[in-house]
């Protein structure tokens, strides 16, 4: 699929894989995303992130295992991109 960009990261313990696919072609963008979400992830269960309003409708987010993390309550003193 030439028309579309990937990128993956893990956590550190490679329980969580996260997949960025970016359509960078002149077609509708949520067919072909479509496409690659269903190549990529196959029957395994995951989650999608959508942008709401949609737009922009040439990136997905898609992270595998997210039910597997480490969960607890917010704290913005202690949680924050670093």
């Amino acid at each position: 699929m030439k028309d579309i960009i990937y990128q993956e990261g893990f956590t550190n313990d490679k329980k969580v894989q996260i997949g960025i696919l970016m359509y960078v072609g002149s077609g509708d963008p949520v067919k072909r995303l479509n496409e690659a979400v269903h190549l990529y992830i196959g029957n395994e269960g995951y989650n999608e992130f959508i942008d709401s309003n949609m737009d922009n409708p040439w990136v997905r987010v898609i992270i595998k295992g997210i039910n597997d993390m480490k969960q607890e309550e917010f704290n913005p003193e202690e949680h924050h991109l670093i």
